[in-house]
């Protein structure tokens, strides 16, 4: 059924073919035709116009003499119009975008197929012929296995046979050139390929190392043969080459001799790629290349290790250093890059991390070994090497740090023996301070030699820090103390170097670099002495000292390593009080109270450095957060011995958590108007924690309720917990209010009328308090005096309201006070009078009724001096 279907799809595609081509034949006879008849017409008229030019040569003449004047001005006409058109053209419309590289390759892809399809489908008919015309003779049992695949295989090589005889004759048909050779030996190359396959794997007429190095001769000549004939027999040699291991399984399980096969492969598929001179066929490469390098380390045995290792540096040469510097890695380039072209290196990168990401997850994954240690100290030595060969490739000094460290932490697992005081020499320290040393002399050395390339500044400025810092991390506190002495020497003879080195600095960027370094190494000396506080406040310490030397030097220095640092600080600070002991002292204090205050001052200081910048928002913003911590954080120890702990607060942490927080939101929203570009996340800040503030005061007012639950608030009339329960937030409220009514108007209106509730709260519960002490919940009786004294005290608010109202001409605040004073009324009649008899109860109508009436006049008077400012106005 196979072979039946492969002649139907053969046929087809020679019938589809044949159409095409007579169709094109057909329409370009009938073209042919159309001219033709149009060139008789023309010949025509040339010889009619000449046997009468003669007789209308002087009417002409007349004629001439009066129509050139109009055609003149036509022409002009015509001129301005069209130079009118161009001009609206050209300032209507937007230039075109240039096409991208996609786009390119696949209009040249189309282009190539338009112009070749005929030769290519002709190529994969060929093929598709061989592989039929062996599947049927196998079938059929025409003839002996051996002899139909001997004469299958005669097919394809002559076929490639046919195709060197029309290259080398130099025979080149119109419009293919060489792809009529190269479809001839494309389908030779498939066939043979085929038939090894169906020798081996459907009639077991080969062992599987036979047909291995079979399919590989194949797959590897048609890549030789690319190098004459083009790249499109080039694509069917490496995609063929990578993929016989996938066709053929000996069962073996040789790992090595898969890596090397794989090697070869590449070795030659990158010689026909610089001959051919396709980028596309890298592409194909690579995946092949490193496709199989996964697979080779995820089925690593630990006897392998070196095997893979080895074969992970032989790909960075193979396949990024060759392709740059060619077979003896010469010198490609020494002169400085910026950060933003060295960044934009492709496929350098990409490759780079293709090839030494997994290994080193895998190498993390993996129990630590000698052999992956030896492994990573060839491929930090080689990227070093790179790098002075391609000065493009600078960035690779980082990549080769980080997995020196990385050398460095798979060390820990080695046992340290701290009564021997000599350990700081030995294995993970030993080791840390070698490479420290090499790095920091390696940067020096070469940093004097190229010093416009700053990476290698950076390396020798930051390389011990980065050793010793990561030691730091790793030793047990006990083991500490032995140590010390040595870093800290370590460290200020370093430092001098850098300072040193930074006086005979030919450059801003190498003098702030090696500054930065010293100070680095200055800083991680009182780290060590100063404890988990110390750290974080040596941080806020080197932004100070960073931004203090970019002003002085005026290096324009990018800000995003400045705000990296800040950002770990305040990662740092904010998570400090959850993370310490809440018994850690610092300077004999408790730690939050000087930590904070200092960090503050740390940030406001660089912040003046920063004069006219988006840095100086930026500290000051990180200022205000830490004050925000500290007021958050402080309050709450102070008065219960420990910081917040939101799911589990006592009802005076929820009053002083949501003051704080109401206070904060509304200063981070007074901050967006004039923050610039962090505007925006200083308004998400501010409603997100006047949010929160929200919550609790709602928490608050319906559980935690002084007047539902026997809460203590105080002695003190005024001045008790009820001022920051709800005064306090009130004020805040109605401050919130005016701070988010340029953002949303509906907003504003429900934020005030919150602001209203809680100032309801706090005088009617101050009132209370005044007359029942520290306890003023509900189901304590309420005396006659305090029933009055709220009348009283509301009635003049209520008055005050209105006053405001008319003087700032501000309706809203009238009617306000308006209802106060009808509340206050249907209090008094209904409440306050309900048990007064006699003389008090005619008293208390009388003075009610002067009260009012004394208001009204007041009111008049008052609307009609506003009435009569109006007229003078």
């Amino acid at each position: 059924m196979d072979d039946v279907i492969g002649l139907i799809v053969i046929l087809s595609l020679v019938v589809v073919a044949g159409s095409i081509a007579g169709l094109v034949a057909l329409t370009k006879v009938s073209t042919l035709k159309q001219e033709v008849v149009l060139l008789k017409k023309q010949l025509q008229a040339v010889i009619a116009h000449k046997s009468s030019q003669q007789q209308a040569h002087s009417a002409t003449q007349t004629v001439q003499s009066h129509v050139e004047p109009v055609q003149s001005q036509h022409v002009n006409v015509v001129k301005q119009q069209d130079a009118v058109i161009t001009q609206t053209t050209v300032t209507g419309r937007e230039k075109p975008s240039s096409p991208s590289a996609i786009d390119l390759f696949v209009n040249k892809l189309k282009t190539q197929f338009q112009q070749n399809w005929m030769t290519w489908i002709g190529g994969v008919a060929l093929a598709f012929g061989g592989i039929f015309l062996a599947k049927y003779s196998l079938d059929a049992g025409l003839l002996s296995p051996t002899l139909r695949l001997t004469l299958g295989g005669l097919f394809g090589v002559t076929l490639i046979a046919g195709a060197e005889y029309l290259h080398r004759k130099g025979i080149v048909f119109e419009g293919f050139n060489n792809y009529v050779p190269a479809a001839l030996a494309g389908g030779g190359f498939i066939s043979c390929f085929a038939l090894t396959l169906l020798a081996y794997s459907s009639y077991a007429m080969l062992s599987p190392t036979v047909a291995f190095v079979m399919l590989a001769i194949i797959a590897l000549a048609a890549s030789s043969m690319a190098l004459r004939l083009g790249p499109l027999l080039a694509v069917l040699g490496i995609v063929g080459a990578y993929s016989v291991p996938i066709w053929v399984n000996t069962g073996s399980g040789n790992l090595v001799a898969l890596l090397m096969y794989i090697g070869l492969v590449t070795l030659s598929a990158v010689l026909v790629a610089q001959k051919v001179k396709r980028p596309w066929l890298w592409y194909l490469l690579w995946a092949g290349h490193i496709g199989w390098y996964w697979v080779a380390l995820s089925v690593i045995k630990p006897t392998q290790y070196w095997l893979v290792g080895g074969f992970a540096l032989l790909s960075i040469i193979g396949l990024i250093a060759m392709m740059r510097l060619g077979l003896t890695l010469r010198l490609l380039e020494y002169r400085p890059h910026s950060l933003k072209r060295l960044l934009k290196l492709q496929p350098d990168h990409p490759l780079l991390l293709a090839i030494v990401v997994p290994l080193l997850i895998t190498i993390v994954i993996s129990m630590a070994s000698v052999q992956w240690q030896i492994v990573l100290l060839c491929l930090i030595v080689m990227l070093l090497f790179l790098v002075l060969q391609n000065s493009r490739w600078d960035l690779w000094q980082g990549l080769a740090l980080l997995i020196a460290v990385l050398l460095v932490v798979s060390q820990h697992a080695y046992h340290i023996d701290s009564h021997d005081h000599l350990f700081i020499f030995k294995n993970i320290y030993g080791l840390g301070l070698l490479l420290g040393i090499g790095f920091c002399l390696y940067g020096l050395y070469f940093g004097a030699r190229y010093y416009k390339r700053l990476s290698f500044h950076l390396v020798a400025a930051f390389s011990m820090f980065t050793f010793i810092a990561t030691l730091y991390t790793l030793t047990p506190a006990q083991d500490l103390a032995v140590a010390y002495s040595l870093w800290t020497v370590i460290l200020l003879l370093g430092s001098g170097v850098l300072i040193k080195r930074a006086q005979a600095a030919r450059t801003q960027w190498q003098q702030f670099s090696y500054w930065l370094g010293a100070n680095a190494n200055i800083t991680l000396c009182l780290t060590m002495l100063l404890a988990d506080s110390g750290l974080t406040l040596a941080l806020a310490i080197q932004v100070l000292v960073i931004s203090f030397l970019v002003k002085r030097h005026k290096v324009p220095m990018p800000h995003w390593p400045i705000k990296v640092l800040v950002a770990v600080v305040l990662t740092r600070l904010t998570f400090a009080p959850w993370v310490y002991d809440t018994d850690l002292t610092f300077l004999a204090l408790h730690w939050s109270i000087v930590v904070y205050p200092i960090a503050i001052g740390l940030f406001w200081f660089a912040a003046k450095q920063w004069q006219q910048t988006e840095m100086k928002i930026w500290l000051e913003g990180a200022a205000l957060h830490c004050l925000a911590l500290f007021i958050t954080t402080e309050t709450s120890y102070q008065l219960v011995g420990h910081y917040p702990q939101l799911f589990s607060l006592s009802f005076y942490e929820q009053v002083l958590l949501s003051c704080n927080w109401l206070a904060l939101g509304c200063v981070y929203l007074y901050r967006a108007r004039t923050a610039g570009q962090l505007g925006k996340l200083y308004r998400t800040a501010g409603l997100s924690l006047s949010g929160l503030a929200g919550l609790l005061l709602i928490n608050t007012t319906l559980h935690d309720n002084p007047l539902l639950v026997r809460l203590y608030v105080g002695e003190t009339p005024l001045f008790n917990w009820l001022l920051f329960t709800w005064l306090a937030p009130s004020l805040l409220v109605a401050w919130l209010a005016s701070l988010v009514k340029p953002l949303n108007v509906k907003l504003n209106q429900i934020v005030l009328l919150g602001s209203g509730l809680l100032a309801v709260l706090a005088i009617n519960t101050l009132i209370r308090q005044y007359w029942q002490g520290g306890f003023i919940y509900l189901d304590k009786a309420t005396s006659d005096a305090e029933l009055y004294s709220y009348s009283i005290i509301w009635l003049i608010l209520g008055a005050l309201v209105v006053v405001a109202g008319h003087l700032k001409q501000q309706l809203l605040l009238q009617k306000v006070g308006l209802g106060i004073l009808g509340a206050v009324i249907v209090k008094v009649f209904l409440i306050d009078m309900a048990s007064l008899t006699g003389l008090l109860k005619a008293v208390s109508f009388i003075g009610l009724g002067l009260s009012l009436v004394g208001l009204s006049w007041l009111f008049q008077k008052l609307r009609s001096k506003t009435n009569h400012r109006d007229v003078l106005g």
